[in-house]
């Protein structure tokens, strides 16, 4: 085991596939409209709750429940200017997370330490900011709402030892960091139940590929590191997303992933995570895109599409990207009424790199944001009117 992780809890952690804690009985997570939860500052907005002199996690969060109260209004996350552009450190949101494990930030990223520095401190205080800015304006509120975050691999993908080398190359370090992430998120949910909220999280999940496939770069880039073998990394998702409340895996894709000469559909590889809900953007679906996205529907899961990140700009036009969805759907023999079981994300994806930057094609003008659930909003109305 390695030396950042010695004297931890995590030193007393399982197997992958053993209990995290108590588990929870997982309900579907019923389709809706969301985001992202990241918030872009300086909106303005139609909500007459809201104070421009308050915090911008707030201002989001009062946005929220204004537009989406009845939909899933998301926990935010702020987003901060980073060279020139605007940048939101959902990897930073993660680690606060990490039950017992303690990080601090570096030059190539995070990595983990012995004991808490200010970095982690300053993602504490920004997760107490956005649960405070939740209590506030759920107050009454009894539906659900919804936590992004980076999916178990994609966050060990982003971390380091102390020593430097990378955390998804050590067997032992990588199991610790899953499960202390799973009791983190865990205790994170309840404290959202004892609101009388029920939470439902999304995990971003982009690198399950590179993962499997030993593409995953050292930090050097000038080798990759070894695969994991598909027994280990479905285990892990499995025991994260049994120990969960209602969870929608996001996947970039769904493209086959070729493991030993073998294609593996994606059908297959979300049937193998254990997800019962799964999301993917729109602009990556293609014909054989589609045609997965169906068997999912069919296997009873369910089914999430993500919005271009620039639809945002345009809230008006919810036709077009109704149509975007019908006619794809419709094409491959599925009946128009099943649109109604699609739930729908918009914003910027997460940014998961170092440094967190958010699509440049992202949109920044005054009420991007706002904009974003406005769209999304608008299609679910769309979809669920749909005969």
């Amino acid at each position: 085991m390695s030396e950042a992780l010695r004297g931890s809890a995590g030193s007393q952690l399982g197997e992958a596939d053993a209990s995290v804690s108590d588990p929870q009985t997982p309900s579907r997570v019923l389709p809706a409209a969301t985001t992202t939860g990241i918030w872009i500052p300086g909106q303005t907005t139609t909500n007459p709750g809201y104070d421009h002199a308050t915090s911008p996690v707030r201002q989001a969060a009062a946005t929220a429940f204004d537009i989406l109260g009845e939909q899933l209004p998301p926990v935010p996350l702020s987003a901060h200017r980073a060279e020139g552009r605007w940048g939101a450190d959902a990897i930073g949101r993660a680690v606060s997370l990490l039950s017992e494990l303690h990080v601090d930030r570096t030059s190539f990223g995070w990595r983990l330490t012995a004991s808490a520095g200010k970095d982690e401190r300053l993602e504490d205080s920004a997760l107490g900011e956005a649960f405070d800015a939740i209590a506030e304006y759920a107050e009454g509120f009894t539906g659900q709402i919804q936590l992004s975050l980076p999916g178990p691999w994609t966050l060990v993908t982003a971390l380091n030892l102390s020593s430097g080398s990378a955390v998804l190359a050590d067997h032992g370090a990588r199991r610790d960091v899953i499960q202390a992430y799973a009791y983190g998120i865990s205790g994170f949910a309840e404290k959202l139940r004892r609101l009388g909220v029920q939470p439902t999280v999304r995990l971003v999940e982009s690198r399950l590929h590179p993962v499997l496939t030993g593409t995953w770069p050292t930090v050097s880039g000038w080798r990759t590191l070894p695969a994991v073998a598909e027994s280990q990394v479905y285990a892990a998702l499995q025991s994260t997303l049994r120990h969960l409340p209602s969870t929608v895996l996001a996947l970039p894709d769904l493209r086959s992933v070729h493991l030993r000469g073998k294609e593996i559909p994606a059908a297959e590889v979300v049937r193998s995570t254990g997800a019962n809900a799964v999301s993917v953007p729109l602009a990556t679906l293609k014909a054989h895109g589609w045609e997965q996205l169906a068997m999912i529907a069919e296997a009873g899961l369910g089914t999430w599409l993500h919005l271009p990140v620039g639809a945002g700009s345009r809230p008006q036009e919810v036709k077009h990207w109704t149509q975007r969805i019908t006619q794809p759907w419709t094409r491959i023999g599925m009946g128009a009424a099943t649109l109604r079981d699609f739930g729908m994300v918009s914003g910027p994806e997460l940014p998961l790199g170092h440094p967190p930057l958010l699509d440049e094609h992202a949109p920044t003008t005054s009420d991007s944001s706002q904009a974003t659930m406005m769209i999304a909003a608008g299609v679910r109305r769309a979809l669920e009117e749909t005969e």
